[in-house]
């Protein structure tokens, strides 16, 4: 009866190891979390709900290139209005591989995202096209690893030759990580599991 009691502390005290070291933080130290939004023009190869590639993108006064428009998290020293280069793709197929969808450069660093290569249609209609995907984000300097993210493009309008308003957004978000509090109290756990283990087996 003993054996038993101490076998099933034991069990206890490993379960609530196991259940420790499954103690995640979302702001793992080097990854990029944020998000960030453009806004320019946009014209495709046909209307809104027939559209499968973008012909040109550009900036919000029908000239030059796409601008910032919001940013948040590890984006927020971006300044609003800085031009970025957002690339010309084809949306229907998806692409046969990955991608450069964004870059810009700010203060120096080097801001980008590398697009995979699935495209989802999430609305395609007359006066809306709504797609999304996945991809990895990058800042230069160092500081930051290489983090999965999301984006979307929303494009509106109406005609036959359509100039559409554009918008495109992109959120990243750090993998989680094990805080350093779940390995102390792993660590603490080990000399109180080998004791009820020596007990138990004393008892047997």
């Amino acid at each position: 009866m003993k054996t038993n009691f101490f076998s099933k502390v034991a069990s206890g005290a490993i379960a609530l190891l196991i259940a420790a070291g499954c103690s995640f933080s979302a702001n793992a130290q080097g990854y990029i979390n944020g998000d960030i939004s453009f806004t320019g023009g946009a014209t495709l190869n046909g209307p809104l709900a027939t559209a499968t590639a973008f012909t040109s993108i550009f900036g919000p006064g029908g000239t030059g290139l796409p601008e910032v428009l919001a940013v948040g998290g590890d984006y927020a020293p971006v300044a609003p209005g800085v031009p970025a280069n957002i690339s010309l793709f084809t949306f229907i197929p998806s692409p046969g591989s990955s991608f450069p969808l964004w870059s810009f450069t700010f203060g120096g660093i080097n801001y980008s995202f590398q697009a995979d290569p699935t495209i989802t249609i999430d609305y395609q209609m007359k006066g809306f096209l709504d797609i999304s995907g996945t991809g990895t984000a990058s800042i230069s300097g160092g500081s930051f690893i290489t983090t999965p993210g999301t984006w979307s493009i929303v494009d509106t309008g109406q005609g036959s030759s359509p100039v559409f308003t554009f918008g495109a957004a992109t959120q990243v978000v750090a993998p989680p990580v094990p805080e350093p509090s779940a390995f102390a109290l792993l660590a603490s756990f080990v000399p109180i599991i080998g004791a009820f283990a020596y007990r138990a087996k004393r008892k047997v």
